[in-house]
């Protein structure tokens, strides 16, 4: 039993095995890190906040990454739990692979979870040409699942039975100077890399994805009923200045007719704010998510229900998905409340 869960076998050369620890280490910690921490802290939202604030849900995984894992169908018993245990097992995964602990194990979920990430989640994802990164993370794991941690791991040091001294006297008696510097600066970059850039700034290069035509839903708040109120939607993204887009919606009224309507979003020329329909927004966090969608979360100052308040909205723009949910706060509340929300597809050709 300890073999099959400690299993590891030394590279020929203690070069090979530095390097092997130099790759295992970056691969753990950029998923433990980028993929795992980033969601698990995620709380972008009153509801997300709420659920930790009042001890009611464990730290866990944001409601867009639920949202996303129940889209791929994994609602059974519940797509929260499906979510749950993907953000830990990217996060805990990342770790024992980075320690080389019960690597073998590790990387073979991670495995199966890039499986799904990089085979199902696209329509088509061209999985010899398309080089998407999630493919090569991947290919990643299962090379890491099948090497295993290496002379320079844990699982190496506990099969051997030796002390952790003697471990540590290994390790530095044979890898050069040059090598544990190599090390430190590994560590230290992919902890770097995947801190959150200061700069919100935006481009319109980033926002293209908006101009194509999509098929959804706005579900919003009716004041007077307090009910939620949900109408089949299609949406013409346009590009009309260089630096202002037209979001043409057309809703269509549970009777039968249709309303139209439209959203002018104005980039301002250092990409820190935009103005929405009238309104001006500061552009208060901008994270590119593991799949590659861009996430925004917007703020300006404007009215709703004929009230002063705080408007946020935050937006999500990916190849095929698009999404904008918007919140307002008013002067004399304390939390935001949830508006409305838009919920796009790509449009199918």
């Amino acid at each position: 039993m300890k073999k099959l869960l400690f299993a590891a076998q030394p590279f020929p050369s203690y070069l090979a095995d530095a390097a092997w620890l130099l790759f295992r280490l970056h691969l753990g910690l950029s998923i433990a890190i980028g993929a795992g921490w980033s969601k698990l802290v995620n709380l972008t939202t009153t509801h997300e906040a709420a659920k930790l604030a009042t001890g009611s849900a464990p730290l866990g995984p944001p409601d867009w990454f639920v949202q996303q894992v129940a889209n791929l169908g994994f609602t059974y018993p519940s797509p929260y739990m499906w979510a749950w245990l993907a953000a830990w097992g990217e996060f805990a995964g990342g770790l024992l692979v980075a320690l080389g602990l019960l690597t073998r194990w590790a990387s073979l979920q991670l495995a199966v979870q890039f499986l799904v990430i990089a085979f199902v989640w696209y329509e088509a994802p061209e999985p010899v040409l398309g080089m998407y990164y999630q493919q090569l993370l991947f290919w990643a794991f299962v090379l890491v699942t099948v090497v295993g941690g290496g002379r320079y791991s844990l699982d190496y040091w506990w099969l051997r039975g030796s002390g952790s001294s003697r471990f540590l006297n290994r390790l530095v008696g044979h890898a050069p100077v040059q090598v544990v510097t190599m090390l430190l600066v590994v560590l230290g970059g992919s902890v770097a890399a995947q801190t959150p850039t200061a700069s919100n700034k935006v481009t319109m290069p980033e926002l293209q994805a908006v101009v194509q035509q999509w098929d959804g839903t706005l579900t919003y708040l009716d004041y007077k009923t307090q009910k939620q109120v949900s109408l089949v939607t299609t949406l013409n993204g346009m590009q009309s200045k260089p630096r202002e887009l037209v979001l043409d919606f057309i809703y269509r009224e549970p009777e039968g007719g249709q309303v139209k309507g439209y959203d002018k979003v104005q980039l301002a020329a250092d990409g820190l704010s935009v103005t929405w329909d009238g309104i001006p927004m500061r552009i208060v966090r901008k994270t590119r998510l593991p799949n590659q969608e861009l996430k925004l979360v917007l703020e300006g100052r404007g009215r709703d229900d004929n009230k002063d308040c705080l408007i946020r909205k935050t937006v999500m723009l990916g190849v095929r998905q698009f999404t904008i949910v918007k919140e307002v706060k008013y002067d004399n509340n304390e939390g935001f409340i949830t508006r409305n929300t838009y919920a796009f597809q790509q449009k199918q050709q």
